[in-house]
């Protein structure tokens, strides 16, 4: 597989790519985007990633049935260009073209980028024994600010907190809201497990409704797992018996430490581990990928 971008239907290497600077997703984030794997050419779940963008699109006022090219159709035209390989493509919509101001009036057809790269594989031991996670001091945004349900491609929140988990030496940092409540992660959903029960912080706390959280919470109630969203707060996660994050491109990984603290034992649980297969299984059977067991992780 080979890196591949699609401006407004124009396909090159990403070297050659380019976005005029008067574009409003650079003057001032103001766009939308989705981040979508694949296994082999299939893509995973693409028609709920598409109907997603034409939400957050419409949340902010981005005329997504404005866009120069049919989405759809420059995906599998970018991903077919890219070459053979396992994925990970980031569409992003942005407002378009206009005078450095904050009139939409000027603005002309919304800017359609399609970046297809190779699927980055998480680590071995992210997936064996688990990631560690820290509670940073970066608040998430407020619902009353830039709510989080909208993927903005607006994330100076996000990658602040990233930039402290790094200084704290953890892999992905864990946002509360204004109330003190678990959030989310910069690029992730967070779960726990207490006591048999499968939670996680529920939309209101000021989250993405991730496509992978749906699908975790759709099997665990599927499989006779008591699965609730119920407002979290730090010591549930500090204190819970098993834990994970879930997104598109790391499907679900254990947490094997919060604030330098193990997680229980410090190692996956009985639950997370039978929640992984039961996701493998999915993504193998609606992708028709014909791999080994676990291939979703690799």
């Amino acid at each position: 597989m080979q890196e591949r971008i699609n401006v407004n239907g124009s396909i090159s290497l990403p070297a050659e790519a380019a976005v005029s600077p008067l574009d409003r997703g650079f003057l001032y984030g103001d766009s939308v985007y989705e981040t979508i794997r694949t296994y082999g050419e299939t893509p995973f779940r693409l028609g709920a990633h598409l109907d997603r963008l034409r939400r957050s699109a419409e949340r902010v006022g981005i005329p997504y049935e404005r866009a120069p090219v049919p989405i759809e159709t420059e995906f599998f035209r970018t991903l077919q260009a890219a070459g053979h390989g396992d994925a990970a493509i980031r569409i992003i919509l942005s407002r378009g073209i206009g005078p450095v101001s904050y009139e939409t009036a000027e603005v002309g057809a919304p800017t359609c980028v399609i970046h297809v790269r190779p699927f980055p594989r998480p680590l071995p031991r992210h997936i064996n024994e688990g990631v560690d996670v820290a509670i940073v001091g970066v608040v998430r945004n407020s619902i009353y600010a830039l709510d989080p349900a909208i993927k903005s491609s607006n994330l100076l929140n996000n990658f602040m907190a990233w930039a402290e988990a790094r200084r704290l030496r953890a892999d992905e940092p864990i946002l509360l809201n204004g109330s003190g409540q678990v959030a989310e992660g910069a690029s992730s959903n967070v779960f726990l497990v207490k006591e048999g029960r499968l939670l996680t912080p529920p939309l209101e706390a000021g989250i993405l409704q991730g496509i992978t959280r749906d699908l975790v919470l759709d099997l665990a109630r599927r499989a006779g797992i008591d699965a609730g969203e119920e407002p979290l707060r730090p010591e549930d996660l500090r204190a819970a018996d098993e834990a994970f994050i879930t997104s598109t491109l790391r499907g679900i990984l254990p947490v094997r430490r919060c604030d330098g603290w193990p997680i229980r034992e410090g190692r996956p649980g009985p639950m997370t581990i039978r929640l992984m297969g039961m996701y493998d299984k999915v993504a193998q059977e609606e992708t028709n990928a014909g791999s080994e067991p676990g291939a979703s992780r690799k």
